[in-house]
Order: structure tokens, then sequence, then C-alpha cells
């Protein structure tokens, strides 16, 4: 089981300025339970079709690795109540969750030498960043672009491309023109791809969740 969205995700948007860009902000951390969950459902753990997501095979489900532990415990508690996927996708917005997630994918990216373990002191509480190598974002990058280009899009480039693209954040990644280039050769092959289509629609979907709930904590917090 490799969670290539995910890590991908992390390689391109983890980075710490003021502080950390995806692992103290809400709306990036949510954005990657979500590339979980779309890896999951590329590698046929769950599936998505017609509104509703359901496990798509208990076996391999069963032996996600550990730090999926709370994932799995959520889903498999909301899918006894309810198995449509604005439901099922509130589960992007858990800290635990996305916590347990980047904690398992950074000591995976930092065993294969990608990302640097360090330490980020934030108000009172240490944080264990995992912060990519320069050379491990620009990896991620040119190979997403290469594929776009050429045709050759793999499912984990369309996950990466359409949270990104959700998130506005593709114009930090590459030049306006470049942008360009690349938005029309990926509209071209996806308007042939119904597997693309679904995958929009969970991340349209999930980014109205997150909206929703960054309105609900930022009303809270006022």
């Amino acid at each position: 089981m490799s969670l290539t969205t995910a890590k991908n995700y992390l390689l391109l948007t983890e980075r710490i300025n003021e502080k950390p860009v995806l692992r103290t902000r809400f709306t990036t951390q949510a954005y990657l339970v979500l590339a979980t969950l779309l890896d999951l459902i590329d590698q046929h753990v769950l599936t998505a079709a017609d509104g509703q997501m359901r496990v798509a095979d208990a076996a391999k489900f069963d032996a996600l690795p550990q730090y999926l532990n709370e994932l799995k415990v959520r889903l498999q508690t909301d899918l006894r109540q309810d198995t449509r996927v604005k439901t099922l996708l509130k589960v992007v917005t858990s800290w635990n969750i996305v916590n347990a997630i980047y904690d398992g994918i950074g000591a995976e990216l930092e065993a294969a030498g990608l990302v640097e373990r360090v330490i980020f002191q934030n108000n009172l509480k240490p944080h264990v960043i995992y912060e990519p190598q320069d050379a491990s974002r620009q990896r991620v990058r040119t190979n997403l672009a290469q594929r776009v280009t050429a045709g050759t899009v793999t499912p984990t480039d369309s996950n990466l491309w359409l949270i990104l693209r959700q998130q506005n954040a593709l114009k930090y990644l590459f030049s306006d023109q470049q942008l360009s280039t690349l938005t029309t050769a990926f509209a071209q092959q996806a308007q042939h791809s119904p597997a693309v289509t679904t995958t929009q629609d969970l991340v349209v979907t999930a980014g109205e969740i997150i909206q929703m709930k960054k309105f609900e904590m930022d009303g809270w917090l006022s």
C-alpha cells in the first residue's frame, strides 16, 4: 500500500515559513486526508460511485497500515449510518486523523531520504515537521508537468492536479505560461476520462465541506 497522492501532496506543500504550511493549517491538512482517500479509491480499497462510498475490498481495508487505524474506525462507524459521499467526506476535517496520516507518511518519506524531520515550536507546543528536500519537491513538480504535457497522466497525477487546482495552488508551482499550457493539456485528457470526472466531483464536495467547517471554526473563534 503506497499513498502516493498523499506523499506527493506533502512533498509539494510542506515548508516552514512563519509556520509550517501543512502541519499547522486546517485547510491544507484537510486536503491531505482527501488525498489519502483518493489513494484508497485508486487502489480499490474504497469505491465511490453514484454519490455513495463503500469499502471495496475488506481484506485490503483490514491490512491498511497502523497509522490509518483511526481513519478506518471512523469510516466503519460512519458507513454503518450513511454511505453518502457528502457525509463520509466529513472525515477530512478530523485533526486526529490528519495528524496520524501526516506522522505515518512523513516517517516513510524520511526513511526514503525525501524529507528532513525537524522540530518546530508553535506557541508552547513543539511539532514534528517533515520538511521536503528541495530535490524531492522539484522531482514531483517536474514529473507532474512532464506527464501532463505528454498526455500520460496517472490517477495519482490527476488526484494531485485536481486537489491543487481546488486550492488555487497550481500558480505557486508553475509560471503563468507553463500553467496555461498544462491546464489545456490536462483538460484535453480529462474530458475523455470518467474517472477524472468522479475524482473532480469528490474534490469539489470535499472543498465545500472544508469551507463550511472553516466558517464554523472562524465563527467559534470570533
